[in-house]
């Protein structure tokens, strides 16, 4: 849940200020500060700048954060963008198919700018991937075989979350579901598709 109210609380500052000052309703602004609504990215580099902390801040709840047993640096923490779909995420207005964010720890801010998050639809990568999974994306267009990868069709309106295998003549995307058949490209039609990213990590649905 966003911390906002904490922080606008902190600062002295009502809701009906805060959100004039920002340019949404204050009912809007109430459903931010409950978590009933998602405040867009511009929209929270206002808020925190009015309230004289980051978007970071706003979004996290501890200077510090457990993982694996293990207490990591909140400079290490980075709230990296979540999309809908595969098309949004890699899409030239990206930035307008924004749905959340997810905290996670990443070793550098250049890492954090390679990395998204797909929410993912259907259950063609069942078990592994169930539907409304988050599958953290680095951005790349090189894989090994056996890796679970986003690919894009050109012409086609959204991509694919598939296991990868490649050979000199042929690029295989699989899906772990056995109801659904393998595809493969060879030829002239290996320029059709592209590879956006290599997924490193599954977030499970609740």
């Amino acid at each position: 849940m966003l911390n906002i109210k904490k922080y606008r609380e902190k600062m002295g500052i009502s809701q009906a200020e805060l959100s004039r000052r920002i340019g949404v309703s204050r009912q809007t602004f109430n459903n931010y500060e409950l978590g009933k609504r998602e405040a867009d990215y511009e929209t929270l580099l206002k808020i925190a700048e009015e309230l004289h902390t980051s978007v970071q801040a706003l979004l996290t709840d501890e200077n510090l954060e457990p993982q694996n047993g293990i207490v990591l640096e909140k400079d290490n923490i980075y709230m990296i963008p979540i999309f809908k779909t595969v098309s949004a995420g890699f899409g030239a207005y990206a930035d307008d198919q924004i749905c959340g964010y997810e905290p996670l720890y990443l070793e550098s801010q250049r890492e954090a700018e390679e990395t998204l998050a797909i929410a993912v639809k259907g259950d063609s990568m069942y078990p592994k991937i169930e539907e409304d999974d988050l599958v953290v994306v680095h951005k790349q267009d090189y894989f090994e075989n056996g890796d679970i990868v986003v690919a894009v069709v050109c012409g086609e309106n959204d991509g694919f979350v598939k296991r990868a295998f490649q050979t000199e003549e042929k690029l295989t995307l699989e899906s772990i579901n056995p109801s659904y058949p393998p595809m493969t490209f060879s030829g002239s039609k290996l320029d059709d598709i592209k590879i956006m990213g290599v997924v490193r990590k599954i977030i499970k649905s609740v």
